[in-house]
């Protein structure tokens, strides 16, 4: 696809920050609180220059949101590029606006050494640059079961946030946070456009949010039982909670809740931007995973594919992936659908 090279892109100054955050508000719209207050890592000041925009007459009319993370795949760390609060002015669309600045957003990630984009959305633009539904995430249904005893549950209070963060920091699959970041995440408080409680025990937390009038655990860390019976307290007390997971913590947690997973998509879209970067970046899992000589023969083998079909290959797709036989794929990958959420 073309894009518009004439365009003057930039980067936020921080200056400008509030005129940014005014635009999203705009556009998106949020139901309480606004998109500055709702996502402060991403339009913080510290971060206003990896937010890009176009702007006419001294107004910005169009932005992407670039925050960059970690995602921690058991012994390996891929640098990932999080894309949120993507919009244009009203008056200003079908210019191609959007487009412009999601492929301005990955050279420069390139430049970082990103090699994952995962995009909060799914429309033609995302589509057209190759981004595609990858990553294996599952559900399951925790029904009440009002004849077990159940002990009253705990909201997390500022001060168990450290222990939280450790925690956390013990999954072998999660988005690496610092603890100034963790400590942001729960103190704010929100994710799906909706509020979020996280609620511990001894050992353990869960984090829910309620959503179309739906209770969903979208994180969860600690020792694996204690977990659980969070997660059953809550069914208990509240009603049918949704616990949504991946492949690193999926068999564990369902196997201790007696419940089948059932699979489910990508909550937006995402795209490898180097692949031969990416498997760089995977060499310590894929150490431990295969042989020196197959690893060089499976490289090969994915020469092959473009960054759209290798992405579902390596992470799998509710869309069916090109057929390709190894034991090693789809690898598990954290979902940034949770408290990380941008």
């Amino acid at each position: 696809m073309r894009v518009n090279k004439s365009l003057n892109i930039k980067r936020l100054e921080p200056s400008r920050l509030l005129k940014a955050v005014e635009l999203a508000d705009r556009v998106f719209k949020p139901k309480d609180g606004s998109m500055g207050t709702n996502f402060p890592v991403l339009f913080s000041k510290k971060n206003a220059h990896n937010i890009l925009v176009i702007e006419e007459g001294n107004k910005i009319v169009s932005m992407v949101g670039m925050y960059y993370a970690y995602a921690q795949i058991f012994t390996s760390r891929i640098k990932v590029v999080f894309i949120g609060a993507v919009c244009t002015d009203e008056k200003y669309r079908g210019k191609g606006y959007a487009t412009a600045l999601t492929y301005e957003a990955a050279q420069i990630a390139l430049k970082n050494d990103v090699t994952l984009m995962m995009i909060h959305g799914d429309n033609d633009i995302y589509r057209n640059f190759g981004a595609v539904d990858a990553g294996t995430y599952f559900t399951i249904e925790i029904k009440p079961m009002q004849k077990l005893h159940s002990h009253k549950l705990k909201i997390a209070t500022d001060s168990d946030i450290k222990k939280m963060a450790i925690w956390h920091s013990k999954e072998p699959v999660r988005f690496i946070r610092t603890f100034a970041n963790f400590k942001i995440f729960h103190k704010v408080g929100h994710t799906w456009d909706n509020h979020v409680k996280t609620f511990i025990g001894d050992q353990a937390y869960i984090t829910v949010v309620e959503r179309s009038d739906t209770y969903n655990c979208i994180e969860f860390a600690g020792e694996p039982n204690e977990v659980a019976m969070l997660i059953q307290n809550f069914a208990n007390e509240h009603g049918k909670l949704t616990v949504h997971l991946n492949l690193g913590n999926k068999d564990c947690i369902s196997r201790l809740l007696m419940e089948v997973p059932q699979r489910r998509q990508f909550y937006g879209t995402m795209r490898v931007l180097d692949k031969f970067k990416f498997l760089d970046q995977l060499k310590d899992y894929l150490d431990e995973s295969i042989s020196g000589t197959d690893k060089g023969m499976l490289k090969v083998k994915l020469s092959n594919f473009d960054d759209s079909d290798f992405t579902k290959i390596v992470f799998g797709s509710t869309e069916g992936s090109p057929q390709f036989t190894h034991e090693i794929f789809p690898i598990p990958l954290p979902d940034y659908h949770g408290m990380d959420y941008i």
